[in-house]
């Protein structure tokens, strides 16, 4: 591995760290059966519209959720073509980032948290508004555009989430004993 493809393995290791943090729910919560009850809402634009509508909600509180969910896949749609060739095409870093998305919902599902269509797409846009912004950033300077065959390059970023799964599951597991 180059020393970039260290650099971004290392970066996208926080990253998601952070995300796993941020987003709640771990499985050691399915695991032992401290189990809330889950929410799902599959009906999409169904909860943004009942944030944006709900008079009790605190005055930033529906800008927050939204604007939340975009940014929190931001990163992931900026980081993975800027450090592998492989995430250079769309569909791939939007397929990624989706799939990223969908893997914390139905954690969050599993856990006992709240699962919703809403954040599965805004978390996803979030993700190609990043990859459009790496796009232009490459565009105003093309050295930054990773080099390589790209093969295989997408093992790196599954590696990292795979790992920040199991060690929160396991961190969780070693509190609650």
């Amino acid at each position: 591995m180059s020393k970039r493809g260290i650099i971004g393995t290392l970066l996208l290791l926080m990253y998601l760290a952070g995300v796993g943090l941020f987003t709640g729910p771990s499985l050691a919560q399915l695991l032992v059966g401290h189990l809330p009850q889950p929410r799902l809402e599959l009906i999409p634009f169904a909860d943004m519209i009942s944030v944006l509508t709900d008079k009790n909600a605190v005055g930033l509180g529906a800008f927050v959720n939204i604007a939340g969910n975009i940014a929190l896949l931001f990163p992931l749609g900026l980081f993975l073509p800027l450090f592998w060739r492989w995430f250079e095409r769309a569909g791939r870093t939007i397929g990624w980032c989706f799939g990223t998305s969908l893997s914390i919902e139905l954690i969050q599902l599993a856990a006992g948290g709240v699962t919703s269509a809403d954040d599965l797409l805004l978390n996803t846009l979030g993700g190609a508004l990043g990859f459009a912004a790496t796009r232009l950033l490459m565009r105003a300077c093309p050295k930054l555009a990773p080099q390589g065959e790209g093969r295989a390059e997408w093992a790196a970023p599954l590696v990292c989430w795979l790992v920040i799964i199991a060690a929160s599951t396991i961190s969780d597991l070693l509190i609650l004993w």
